[in-house]
């Protein structure tokens, strides 16, 4: 009732959905304080509505309103406001200059002033400013005057106003929308907006459309072509004091050169030096200059948030990490971030686009809910802009206590399949993660049952096709019902059944089958599945072998896709005839190759394209063409039209995208395309019909479905290729390259990598060599097999781990633990410094160093010191080639290599950046790199980032630059490569890592960012957890933080996102019942007269652990013995430490617990925290200072603080890459 307006704006957001921002002003603070107690109690649990509270906006004082965004609000309200100002004319162009345009200026005021208002206002000084006792003086007389005024000082287009009869009047003026009036307006020319984009003559470039729709003629523009640091930096001061508002967009980022492999130099110096170093410099000659109005800055980024839908362009993600950081050390709320996620070169949606993004950057200029924000184009109507923000999640195990034994690890027997596969029959298991790392053998047996027309098929050696890898992968694309499991799927669509191709030898033959007899020698294709021991297949999908025969059965077991996918294009599709042209794209691989040689014997003109310049020489050299182009760019186009004007009679396509749209240009009359590729079949890609025109032909050629749908073709076709190669009018393919079995891993990385020539082949029962297999053991080995183990037996025994960065703390010590704890035997130490600097007594890592060479030798591991530079990338490349020749190739990667130097924004230099970024951003690329090209058999790709990346203190601007490049690593190697990446943001680490070299940094966290130790045990398992769950989070940060200490720095705190998560966490914890005295808490004090005997501690804490460790009895847990040497975990711990503070309220700290506490120490630890609360009466929860120093491991300290409130409830969080969803997810208690 006493607050209609506000009750007005909360009806209006609920049923429109809009965000409203209310901004509160006046200059009484006691008046300030009520409003704000009253509003917060209409506003509870409200989102929609955000309320600003301002005491520092004068209506008397055009200086303070000069602070203030010119044209940022859309309606201003002011209620007597105005009366006695002596210079009403003044302050109303001063609201004016507020508004946007259309917005309404509404007033309520006097228009009569009766005498009894001498008694009711009389104590303000302004009432009686004026001499004269005149009523006129202190209200004006008329509607009219008001009426007149507004028209006066222009502006305005709509004036009305309504006498009510309280002696006022509600005046109601409307803004002009006309842009010739707004031009000669105040605000207009007094304020200027800066442009920092590529600066074109094209009238539909960004920065064109742009600078057209921005709401101000005064536009300057700084051309990242042209620009200087030097012209930067004298044009902004001058034109700071020259307008009085100055806004920038700092675009340069949308035209930075794209990573890939030709340009990576020239992409990270630009992104270190341009990019990221221009708006450091322009940041602080801002700050600098101190200006009256600090420049809202709008950073905008192409595609670099990394959420479901982006293209991930990581190049730009060091941009964000630093911009982020920036937030906090200029001016607040006054730094953006706006990632577009749309192709800037579609001009259907480009100006809707900008015209949503000005607006947006407009709107946000008052929130101070969201400084990141994604935009894009809603996916089912192109005229509609999405704005996404992220969030943390909780990351959640679910613990299975019943299920131990079967997680427990697999037996395995090792069987030589040239002798035993009859006995041990086996096949490939695809894992659920899909990740190749995790690709084994399992035992299965064989069907019984041979159907009419079936014979079952031992197979000798089998190909590997492109498909194959990305079915291992989950990558092919088909089309599935949503949400429907793998096993539901027709056995073609079924991602666990990878291979097609493949030789054996016939063992049994089905009813009513006359053809074949067991025995017989074969070769034939399935699309059920070919990588197991024995198969069955329909007799139609074989054909005998001649005796004879000039291929061996490895260069004949991956001929049949490829020649059979040439032979039905070219014969059957396209009647292929001697004289006619024929372009192949990608003509290297196996199907390429086979079209050549097919092509070759019809008599038909060949002209081919490669990727690099070996491949085309190759087919320059090996099949005589003439005219071989590049396949990565458009450049084939006019290289073909100067040789064949009139085009080209059939197109082989494998090229997807622009290639494809460009090389469909190239067809002559009656043309045919053939399209072998998938990509922009299941991407529903678009395609121009008029380039059919001249009586062409598109053939979509599906050889799978074609296996299934048409078995007879399938048979004589094989029978016409079989000929063929007897006639020696076709031969193998180059290079031939067979594995192994236990090679498969390698054998699908190669063919993977797409940069392979040739054909993959690998043995299966014909190999002689010995090969690992999972024993069966239950219906569940599936789900056992997939268990993603992150230290299996081959990286323990079979592998290296290569640790960048290796002679740091951290590298040191988890080094030792998966020497000591996991089994690991091989690891490689990678640093730039020698051994000899690593054995200085003088080195802070020397006692590390000490201990980690007594583990190798007690172990019998070794650890291998190499001296490498991280961000050289033939340095890496060699090294990883140097272990891949070896009989342990790097089967993990651990990349820990940081230049830790904080510097503030008025510090920050371009040269400083190229320092410490390079070993973060570069190292990891190149490592990423390198074991890609080297079809390096990778299980773990482990990188540590830093929660200083969430917590976003000052300083930390470089460091957190090199952070979010990680991040954006691990999401682009987990999603679009399906290649195992983690990126953990680590907190500060008990005796290891930058804050145990830098205590003083970490001491000054505490205070300001409640940073806790975590013990590196923990970490370390930890890790080993987020390695099952990489799929799903594969940038997981670790709140190791105090709670309560960054909830009472709430208001400070940099982002809406952290705010949201410590209210969450706050609340959850219940700090406001743990920090209140014992006589103000009734459940604290009916604990603690529970408690207070040592003994009913004792026995309680006795059935908690028995619970937790899965005793069979409570007998079986010794009070007075290490509960870690009777079984405590890490996570177990965790869990106790929660029971203890529900219990008790005594949060024993966690680091206490690993050190090896007995049940005994652990109750008189409580007891005596209770006694002294019962003493004291003071509060529970009193902050005092943490000694920080290193943690002797033999040794147990006990914390002196009253309660530990830095871990409990350890949670681990990650940004949610689903934004249209609801996210689905289980909660287990760890302690059930």
């Amino acid at each position: 009732d006493v607050l209609p307006i506000l009750d007005l704006l909360l009806n209006l957001s609920q049923q429109t959905g809009l965000l409203i921002d209310l901004h509160y002003a006046d200059s009484d603070p006691i008046q300030l304080a009520n409003a704000q107690q009253t509003f917060n109690t209409h506003i509870t649990n409200q989102t929609n509505l955000s309320i600003i509270y301002d005491e520092t906006i004068d209506l008397y004082d055009s200086k303070t309103l000069e602070k203030i965004p010119i044209e940022s609000f859309d309606i201003i309200f002011s209620a007597n406001q105005l009366q006695g100002n002596q210079d009403l004319t003044n302050s109303l162009i001063d609201l004016r200059r507020l508004l946007v345009p259309n917005g309404l200026l509404l007033l309520l005021e006097l228009v009569h002033v009766p005498l009894y208002f001498d008694l009711i206002f009389g104590f303000s000084d302004q009432w009686w400013s004026s001499s004269d006792d005149n009523d006129n003086n202190r209200a004006l007389n008329n509607i009219q005057q008001w009426t007149t005024l507004l028209e006066q000082i222009e502006g305005f287009n709509i004036i009305e106003s309504t006498l009510n009869q309280n002696e006022s009047t509600f005046i109601i003026s409307q803004k002009t929308t006309s842009n010739e009036i707004l031009q000669t307006l105040d605000e207009r020319i007094n304020q200027i907006w800066l442009i920092f984009t590529k600066d074109d003559d094209n009238n539909n470039s960004f920065g064109h459309i742009l600078s057209s729709l921005l709401p101000c003629s005064n536009i300057e523009n700084f051309d990242i072509r042209h620009s200087t640091l030097d012209t930067i930096c004298f044009g902004i001061p001058v034109l700071l004091t020259t307008y009085k508002q100055v806004s920038i967009i700092f675009a340069w980022q949308l035209d930075q050169v794209s990573l890939n492999e030709n340009n990576d130099d020239l992409a990270f110096r630009q992104n270190e030096e341009l990019i990221c170093g221009t708006l450091s410099r322009l940041l602080q000659t801002i700050q600098k200059s101190s200006p009256h109005f600090y420049p809202f800055v709008y950073v905008l980024t192409d595609h670099a948030q990394f959420n479901n839908d982006s293209n991930l362009n990581i190049i730009a993600s060091p941009f964000i990490g630093l911009a982020r950081s920036l937030i906090t050390e200029y001016e607040r709320h006054r730094l953006k971030l706006i990632d577009l996620q749309i192709s800037l070169n579609n001009n259907n949606n480009q100006s809707i686009f900008i015209h949503t993004l000005i607006e947006y950057m407009i709107n946000s200029r008052y929130s101070t809910d969201t400084c990141e924000v994604v935009l894009r184009l809603n996916h089912t109507n192109q005229n509609q802009v999405q704005h996404l923000t992220w969030h943390y999640e909780m990351l959640h195990k679910s613990v299975d206590d019943n299920d131990e034994q079967g997680k427990s690890k697999l037996e395995q027997i090792s069987i030589i399949p040239k002798r035993d596969t009859d006995q041990k029959p086996f096949r490939l298991c695809v894992p659920q993660s899909r990740f190749l790392s995790e690709l084994t053998w399992i035992e299965e047996d064989r069907e019984k049952l041979l159907l009419t027309g079936m014979v079952e098929v031992r197979v000798h050696c089998a190909g590997i096709n492109f498909r194959d890898a990305l079915k291992s992968r989950g990558l092919y694309p088909h089309t599935r019902t949503f949400a429907q499991s793998d096993e539901d799927q027709p056995k073609v669509n079924q991602d666990t059944e990878p291979g097609s191709d493949f030789v054996g030898t016939i063992v049994r033959v089905g009813p009513t089958t006359t053809n074949y007899q067991v025995g017989d020698h074969v070769v034939g294709t399935t699309s059920l599945g070919a990588y197991h021991s024995h198969i069955m297949i329909n007799s139609q999908l074989i054909i005998r072998i001649p005796s004879g025969f000039s291929l061996t059965d490895e260069q004949l077991c991956g001929m049949p896709t490829p020649i059979l996918t040439v032979i039905y294009s070219l014969k059957y599709r396209v009647h292929l005839q001697a004289g006619q042209t024929v372009l192949i794209h990608a003509a290297t691989g196996a199907a390429g190759q086979m079209c050549i040689q097919y092509c070759q014997y019809i008599g038909a003109r060949v002209i081919a394209t490669a990727g690099t310049e070996e491949k085309r020489r190759f087919l320059r050299e090996y099949y005589g063409i003439e005219h071989v182009f590049n396949s990565r760019d458009t450049s084939f186009v006019n290289n073909i039209r100067e040789i064949l004007p009139q085009g080209v009679d059939v197109i082989v396509n494998s090229l997807s995208g622009n290639l494809l749209k460009e090389s469909i240009k190239l067809l002559a009359y009656h043309g045919n395309f053939i399209e072998w590729g998938k990509r922009d079949i299941y991407h529903n890609g678009n395609l121009s019909m008029f380039q059919l025109r001249s009586d062409c032909s598109f053939h979509v050629i599906d050889f799978t479905g074609l296996v299934d749908h048409l078995s007879p073709l399938i048979r004589r076709m094989l029978e016409e290729a079989i000929d063929l190669f007897v006639q020696r009018k076709l031969r193998a393919v180059e290079p031939t390259v067979t594995y192994e079995p236990s090679q498969i891993i390698e054998a699908l990385l190669r063919c993977n990598s797409g940069q392979f020539m040739g054909k993959t082949v690998f043995r299966m029962t014909s190999s002689d060599q010995p090969l690992n297999i999972h024993k069966k053991q239950s219906n569940s080995l599936l789900k056992v097999v997939s268990d993603n183990t992150m230290f299996s037996s081959e990286v323990c025994n079979q592998g290296t781990i290569l640790i960048s960065g290796g002679f740091g703390g951290l590298g040191l010590t988890m080094s030792r633990w998966m020497i000591e704890q996991r089994g690991v035997k091989h690891i490689a130490l990678m640093s730039r410094r020698t051994l000899v600097e690593l054995e200085q007594p003088s080195n802070p890592q020397y006692d590390d160093w000490l201990r980690l060479k007594r583990t190798t030798t007690e172990y019998n591991a070794h650890v291998d010191v190499v001296q490498a530079d991280v961000t050289n990338f033939q340095q890496v490349h060699d090294l990883i080639q140097r272990f891949q020749k070896t009989c342990y190739p790097v089967r993990g990667i651990i990349h820990s290599a940081v230049v830790a130097e904080d510097r503030t924004l008025n510090n920050l230099t371009q040269e400083h950046l190229s320092l410490v970024l390079p070993p973060k951003v570069r190292g990891a690329w190149y490592l990423h790199q390198a074991t890609q090209l080297l079809y390096a058999p990778i299980h773990f790709f482990i990188m540590f980032s830093s929660i200083r990346n969430h917590l976003l203190e000052v300083a930390s601007a470089g460091y957190n630059a090199g952070n979010q490049f990680l991040d954006a690593l691990a999401h682009y190697r987990c999603t679009k490569l399906n290649l195992p990446a983690l990126s953990i943001s680590l907190p500060a680490v008990s005796g290891a890592g930058m804050f145990h070299r830098h205590k003083e940094m970490l001491s000054t966290l505490s205070v300001t960012q409640g940073f806790e130790l975590m013990p590196t045990v923990t970490v370390f398992e930890l890790i080993e957890y987020f390695h099952q769950t990489q799929k799903i989070c594969p940038c997981p940060v670790i709140f190791a933080v105090n709670w309560q200490t960054l909830h009472r720095n709430y208001p400070s705190l940099a982002t809406s996102y952290l705010r949201k998560i410590v209210d969450q966490r706050y609340k959850e914890m219940k700090f406001g019942q743990i920090a209140s005295s014992s006589s103000s808490s009734g459940k604290n004090n009916s604990i603690e007269s529970s408690m207070n005997k040592k003994e009913t501690i004792i026995e309680r804490t006795q059935s908690a652990v028995a619970r937790l460790l899965g005793a069979a009895s409570v007998d079986r847990i010794v009070i007075d013995r290490s509960l870690v040497s009777q079984g405590m975990d890490s996570l177990a711990a965790v869990s106790l430490y929660n029971w203890l503070g529900q219990e008790t309220g005594i949060y024993i700290p966690l680091v206490d617990l690993l050190q090896g506490l007995s049940i005994e120490t652990i109750a008189t630890l409580v007891y005596n925290k209770l006694n002294e609360k019962e003493q004291t009466k003071s509060s529970a929860a009193k902050e005092q200072d943490s000694d920080f120093e290193l943690i002797n491991e033999n040794e147990v300290q006990y914390s002196n603080t009253s309660t530990y409130t830095g871990l409990e409830n350890l949670i681990c969080l990650h940004r949610s890459n689903q934004n249209n969803t609801s996210t689905l997810f289980c909660i287990t208690q760890i302690s059930n």
